[in-house]
Formats: C-alpha cells, sequence, structure tokens
C-alpha cells in the first residue's frame, strides 16, 4: 500500500508541475473482442480488428512468457504498474550509452498503451498512460494483464499477438515454438521494423541474443540452453492460415456484424456469436484444400463451401488460396458453372415423363437461334461426337453435352430455366446451352441446390449464423429455419441414382469413389474456354461445392475432375468421419432395375454393358433386352418384368 501512495503522489506532482491541462479518470473498460463459437461451442480464432488471434495464457509456450518477461519488465510480478527503479535504470543506461537502448514502460503501462492510447509522444499520453496502469493493476490479475499483453503487442509484418507472430514468422502455432523461436519473437516488440527476420535477419539474431543473455541473467536458462538456442537454425516462413482456421467465415461473419450492431461493439462490445462452421470440417476443408493446390501456379484460386444437407447450415468455407493475399470471398463470387448445372435440367425431364433409361443419339446436330445463328453443341475431347445412343444416366455419367442440349431443346429452355430458379438460382437464362453452365453461378448456392438432390427434394436458405447475445449473455438474436419444397422426394432420388453413376466406373469421377468411401453423388464442370472447373457433390449428410479458376477468366488447362474433385473428395472422405453411416434414403414409390446401356430396356444376364437404375414406379421400362443373345424362349415365360396386375 505504501508503494502504492508513493506512486499516486509522484504522478500527481507530475500533474500539478505541468499545470497544462486538467485530467479526469475514467472508468476502465478492457475491450472485449467479440467471441465466434461453431456448432459444438469451440471458440473459432481470428476475430480481431488487427491481424490478431487472442490464446489463452495456457496456451502460450512458457519459453516465450519468460522470455517476454525477461526482456521487456522483469520484476512483473513484484510491482504494482509502474517500476520505478526500472525507469531509473533505464535513464542511467540510456545516458551512459549516449542513444535511447532501454526502456522504462512496464507490462503494464504497454498493455494499457496498447489497449487505449495512441502512440503520440506527449506528457499527457504518458501520463494517461500511468494512470490506466495502475487502474489495469487494480482491477485485474498479473496473469490477467500478462494475457492482454502478449495478445497486442506488435511483432511486425501485420502480426498482432503471439499466435498471428508465430504464424507469420515460423508458419506454426504458437504452443509449438521452441526456446530460441520464443526468444527471437520476444525481441521484435522493441523496434519491429529493424527487428524484422525477414529483412534484417542479423539484427534480429542480435536481438534475440540479448533476450537470451537476460534470460540467462535472471536465472531463467542456464549458459548451455542459450548456446543451444543460438545454434538451433531458424527457417522464417508464414503460415497459410495465418488469419485463423477460416479466415474467409471469420471476415464474412465480421462484416454481417459491423453493418447490424456497427464496427465498435465487434471489436470492443464483447458479442457471443454462436454459427453454424465445424471446426473439424473446417480443419478437413484445409488439409485437402492444400493439398489439392499445392502445386498449382500460385495465381490460380480456389473456393470450397460445404453444407449440412438438412438444414443449409455452412459447416466449411474457404475463400480463397491465401486471405492474407486476398479477402476476396470466392465462394460469393458468380462463375460459369459448366456440365454441374445439367442435373437441374434431367430434374425437369424426370417431371415431363423422360426417365434415366431414356435415349438419345450422340450425333452433330444443329439449332438455329433467334439471332440467325447456327449453334452445334459438341463433347469434351478430340472426338466432337460419339456417334451413338446414350441412356440419360450414362449422358450424366459420361457428362455428354449434345445429349444434353437435345433434352433441353424438347423441354423448352425457358422451362429448364423457371425449373433451375426453383433451386436458389437467379436470372437463368433461357438459352439452349443452359445446362452446359452458360449462366452465371456462386459455389454457395451451387452447394444449397445440390443439398435439394440430397434431402428429398427440400431447399433449404444457406445461413452461418445462429445466435448473437451481448456480453452479458442476453440474446440479440436467433437465426430461422427456411426451406421449401422444390421436387418430389421420388425425383430428388432417381436424379441422386444417376448421379452416384459419376462415381462408379465409366463415370467422369470413378476415381473419386474410393477416396469417399461412403454413399455419394456428384458432378464434374468444366467451362469450354476451361476458365472455370468444378466438381458439386454430397452424401446424405452433407453437400460440398469445390471451384478451381483464376479471378481474371484465364485458361485453367484442367477439368473439374483433375482440379477439384480430390480436394471435393478428401474433404468428403475426412468431414464425413464423425457423421453416421447409410445410404439415400429411397421413397417407397421407386424402383430399381438393372438396365442394358445398349438398349434402354431391362438388361439379361448377356447384357455385356449394364447399370442399375432408379425409377419412378410406373416410369420403368418393361420390355427385356432383345439384343444380347437371350432366346426368346428363355424371356418369353418370364413374367416378372410385367406390372403386377398383368402377371398371371
Amino acid at each position: 500500500m505504501f508503494k502504492r501512495l508513493i506512486l499516486y503522489s509522484l504522478i500527481l506532482t507530475l500533474f500539478i508541475g505541468n499545470c497544462a491541462f486538467s485530467f479526469s479518470m475514467p472508468q476502465v473498460e478492457v475491450p472485449e473482442a467479440s467471441v465466434v463459437y461453431d456448432i459444438n461451442g469451440q471458440p473459432v480464432k481470428g476475430l480481431g480488428e488487427q491481424n490478431r488471434i487472442s490464446i489463452n495464457l495456457e496456451e502460450m509456450p512458457d519459453s516465450f512468457i519468460k522470455a517476454i518477461i525477461a526482456v521487456e519488465d522483469k520484476n512483473f510480478y513484484r510491482h504494482y504498474g509502474i517500476d520505478i527503479g526500472g525507469i531509473l535504470r533505464a535513464m542511467y543506461i540510456n545516458i551512459k550509452a549516449g542513444e535511447v537502448v532501454e526502456g522504462g514502460s512496464t507490462i503494464t503501462q504497454q498493455t494499457a498503451k496498447n489497449l487505449f492510447l495512441s502512440n503520440e509522444r506527449t506528457f499527457l499520453r504518458k501520463a494517461k498512460e500511468l494512470l490506466y496502469a495502475l487502474e489495469l493493476e487494480r482491477k485485474y490479475s498479473k496473469d490477467e494483464i500478462l494475457s492482454m499483453y502478449c495478445n497486442t503487442i506488435y511483432f511486425g509484418q501485420g502480426a498482432y499477438g503471439i499466435e498471428v507472430a508465430a504464424r507469420t514468422f515460423f508458419a506454426k502455432n504458437a504452443k509449438d515454438l521452441s526456446l530460441a523461436e520464443s526468444a527471437l519473437l520476444a525481441g521484435l516488440p522493441r523496434w519491429p521494423t529493424q527487428y524484422n527476420p525477414y529483412i534484417y535477419p542479423e539484427a534480429a539474431k542480435k536481438r534475440q541474443a540479448v533476450v537470451l543473455q537476460r534470460m540467462v541473467d535472471e536465472e531463467i536458462i542456464t549458459q548451455d540452453e542459450k548456446k543451444k538456442a543460438l545454434a538451433q537454425a531458424l527457417n522464417y516462413r508464414k503460415g497459410d492460415y495465418i488469419a485463423g482456421e477460416a479466415p474467409y467465415f471469420i471476415a464474412m461473419v465480421k462484416q454481417y456484424l459491423s453493418e447490424k450492431y456497427g464496427e465498435r461493439m465487434v471489436y470492443q462490445g464483447g458479442l457471443q456469436v454462436y454459427t453454424t462452421l465445424d471446426l473439424f470440417m473446417q480443419k478437413a476443408a484445409n488439409q485437402a484444400f492444400q493439398a489439392g493446390m499445392q502445386d498449382r501456379d500460385p495465381k490460380l484460386q480456389a473456393a470450397l463451401v460445404a453444407m449440412d444437407v438438412s438444414n443449409g447450415q455452412i459447416r466449411a468455407l474457404i475463400g480463397g488460396r491465401n486471405y492474407g493475399d486476398s479477402t476476396f470471398n470466392r465462394v460469393y463470387s458468380e462463375r460459369q458453372p459448366g456440365s454441374t448445372f445439367k442435373p437441374f435440367m434431367y430434374s425437369l425431364a424426370l417431371d415431363y415423363g423422360l426417365t434415366p433409361a431414356y435415349q438419345v443419339m450422340c450425333e452433330e446436330v444443329e439449332f438455329k437461334l433467334p439471332t440467325g445463328d447456327v449453334y452445334r453443341p459438341t463433347d469434351y475431347g478430340d472426338e466432337p461426337y460419339h456417334w451413338r445412343k446414350f441412356t440419360l444416366k450414362e449422358a450424366v455419367m459420361k457428362s455428354d453435352n449434345v445429349v444434353a442440349v437435345q433434352v433441353n431443346e424438347y423441354l423448352g429452355p425457358a422451362n429448364s430455366a423457371r425449373h433451375a430458379e426453383k433451386f436458389g438460382f437467379k436470372n437463368i437464362q433461357p438459352v439452349l446451352s443452359l445446362p452446359l453452365g452458360s449462366s452465371v453461378v456462386k459455389p454457395v448456392d451451387m452447394a444449397a441446390a445440390y443439398s435439394v438432390f440430397a434431402n428429398q427434394g427440400i431447399y433449404s436458405n444457406p445461413s452461418y449464423i445462429l445466435k448473437v447475445a451481448d456480453k452479458n449473455g442476453v440474446v440479440l438474436e436467433e437465426s430461422h429455419l427456411y426451406q421449401r419444397k422444390v421436387i418430389g422426394a421420388d425425383n430428388a432420388y432417381v436424379i441422386t441414382d444417376m448421379l452416384k453413376g459419376v462415381l462408379e466406373p465409366g463415370g467422369t469421377g470413378s476415381q473419386l469413389k474410393n477416396i469417399v468411401g461412403r454413399p455419394a453423388a456428384g458432378k464434374t464442370g468444366t467451362t469450354d474456354q476451361f476458365n472455370d472447373a468444378w466438381f458439386v457433390g454430397y452424401t446424405p449428410k452433407l453437400c460440398c461445392a469445390v471451384w478451381v479458376g483464376y479471378d481474371q477468366n484465364q485458361n485453367v488447362n484442367l477439368t473439374g475432375s483433375v482440379a477439384c474433385g480430390p480436394i471435393w473428395a478428401n474433404f468428403m472422405h475426412d468431414a464425413s468421419i464423425k457423421l453416421a453411416e447409410g445410404d439415400f434414403v429411397k421413397p417407397d414409390n421407386v424402383i430399381k432395375l438393372n438396365i442394358c446401356l445398349d438398349s434402354g430396356k431391362v438388361a439379361s444376364e448377356s447384357c455385356p454393358r449394364q447399370i442399375e437404375m432408379a425409377f419412378i414406379e410406373g416410369t420403368q421400362p418393361e420390355e427385356i433386352c432383345p439384343e444380347h443373345g437371350a432366346e426368346e424362349e428363355e424371356y418369353e415365360n418370364d413374367e416378372s418384368w410385367l406390372p403386377g396386375l398383368l402377371r398371371r
């Protein structure tokens, strides 16, 4: 108590001596950044006004805590916010050196400055700093103050706080720092620009030696430990997710909250934000994303969005290669979807009475457009046409363009466009090339639209915030589920069955089935000029859309299967580990038959190319394939294919 009285008397004397201002001590309230929680109640790191990720003191390495105290404020646990001895000692050292080489501010003073004040060098600012420091010591424990300090100090390279610093300079989490790395980082806050190891590695190394020597002087480490730390090679590199596990998701949350509640409330009001994100799935997305893009052109971009098919809640989201390089969230960018748009048209075809076994010839066809131009659709690859019939299911599996355009012409492009818009899309153009992805769409909308097929025909609005409460727990808002019936459950199941074929042998994504490891359906997509590559697919629980391309519409020269498929499949496998296994729910009015791909009829044992197909009851083919060696008398008496009422 006596020491505190001396400190207050000293400050009062300084004020009286200056006599140039009056000062009223305000109530000190430490700004509380809002906390974002995932669907399981786990805090999502990354919400801060600066590039800062707050972590608990227990998550910081002991080596860093001891290093920062040794070099910045060795008496931290023994003073009351202001260290008179430290101030006098710094003055002596600076006078002796002829320059400012030592600071007299305590960790508490620096925390007060970081939280409440600017960097201006004025008497008033310094006086406020001293008063705030004393008030912080009165209201908070030493560990709480130290935690505030370590989470707010600036290390350079845009990094605030030890967690971001560890990711910025060593591409690792703070808890994994070695003694050598901790000492290096502890030395940076004194002069971040001049000790920047990326620019001045020798100066940074000398500063590290100073920190280690201070630790020796304070008997925190031994001389031998110091020598080993100095000998350790330091590998400076930035981590891929400096801004947190889900930087694009957090940015999306920040923008929403700032627009609704104001930035002051977001960054200082301590909001409690409960979101739909699943950190387990997000980490799976990050790993699959990095693995799939690591050998790609650094300028090539990508996006991933995954949602729960039952309610549209976003579980994982990646908006680009590196949030530090570009904050643009490509999950919400409009791109041409290529052949991933075909299932919406085929859904209408089912309503028009066509079936997965219906056959269309892939051959050269032309259509006269209203403009007078002639449109000739072609297929991907060296040969523009297959010159044979395709069942609609095989056409989906092979992603045949010519068949899709002919079906769209039969349905009417205007009808196809209106049907597609039921799935959440807007401004779909009624053109013949519609199923080939002529209209631009967003990856998030593609994930929501494909979820309709997985959720028995029900569309759910994409969502990412569940509840927002103030710092006292008072609920400010809660989300509501918005759903609507788009197509019948039978229609959805049949399309799902067709899309499952894409992952079977002969499908454009056949190599992905074993990676996913559970029932799944999906579709590849590649635009005509190879500017956009896609894979959109789902399991009974989770739907995910992956897009790869350049921001400026350059040629990617990769198909959706190659560029996006592995990212999608690896994510779906890892993200689904904790989800219950099971197949898609088959409606009672859907039946399955083996169909000959050559004839479109019910397959016999002799049919060399056959596949199981799903049909809405009453639309299935009734004739057994006559083309592959089955003797007429063998099936003349077989009535199993006839509708029940016609059997004897």
